[in-house]
């Protein structure tokens, strides 16, 4: 009998990203309906959805480990647990607990070595950007809408990786104390007042409005729709895992465009 899980369910769509980098997506029985990355993940059987699925229906290709992210998934990991999956409930918050969790994960799954030359990668991408970034003539005022009803800013990871592209989060202290959306809320006056220079959304699965949002009271009068500088970022922004480097350089071309 192996020493590592044979049969891992993930219902944090950014692990099979993770698994497959660190060599182990075949352990993987089961993933979030969410999940879009990577192509070789998307033939595995879909048993939940992010914060509601149906325990039966995950227990039908009994997994042994269960990983699940944030406290929206509390209920799910609990129920599991109760059913005697052993569970790995992961709570991201800043953009290093992306290098401890590929360290975690490759524990877990008996590469310890592949995650540790992973981490040092991330965190070797990431620098390389900063760098980079530290030599623009100035730093851009950006916000970021995780979501519009109410408005809420980006989580931690989100505002370290607009620091790390060069821009400045005009809500970053509020982004890295908030682990949950509700202490992210934003007021319609706060964000008109913070007169950011770049206007990022990923709205958490619901298609971007820009026309709902050029309409908000104020808006005219931000530098950012001045100067249209408002984009859509990829949704995989709002996930912890690999891809949050394809979006930091995604973000550090908007910051560059905005400066030159």
């Amino acid at each position: 009998m192996s020493r590592y899980p044979e049969r891992i369910v993930c219902l944090a769509a950014e692990i099979p990203g993770i698994l497959q980098e660190l060599g182990s997506l075949d352990r993987v029985v089961g993933i979030s309906a969410y999940t879009t990355y990577p192509e070789e993940a998307l033939t595995i059987p879909k048993v939940s959805g992010f914060e509601h699925g149906s325990v039966d229906r995950i227990m039908k290709v009994k997994p042994d480990v269960a990983i699940l992210t944030s406290a929206v998934q509390h209920k799910l990991a609990v129920a599991l647990g109760e059913r005697g999956v052993t569970i790995v409930h992961l709570h991201p918050h800043r953009l290093t607990d992306l290098y401890h969790h590929v360290r975690l994960l490759g524990a877990l799954v008996g590469e310890s070595t592949r995650a540790e030359a992973l981490a040092h990668v991330l965190e070797g991408e990431v620098e390389s950007v900063r760098a980079a970034s530290h030599k623009l003539p100035r730093h851009p005022a950006v916000y970021f809408e995780e979501w519009m009803d109410p408005l809420i800013a980006g989580i931690g990871w989100v505002s370290d990786l607009i620091d790390a592209a060069g821009g400045r989060d005009v809500f970053r202290e509020r982004s890295l104390q908030g682990r949950q959306s509700k202490d992210r809320v934003v007021s319609s006056e706060e964000w008109i007042l913070a007169r950011p220079a770049i206007f990022l959304a990923s709205w958490c699965g619901k298609p971007f409005d820009r026309e709902s949002v050029k309409a908000r009271p104020g808006s005219e009068t931000v530098p950012a729709f001045i100067h249209n500088r408002i984009y859509e970022v990829d949704g995989t922004i709002l996930q912890c895992g690999v891809k949050l480097i394809d979006r930091l350089h995604e973000v550090a071309r908007y910051v560059r465009e905005a400066v030159s």
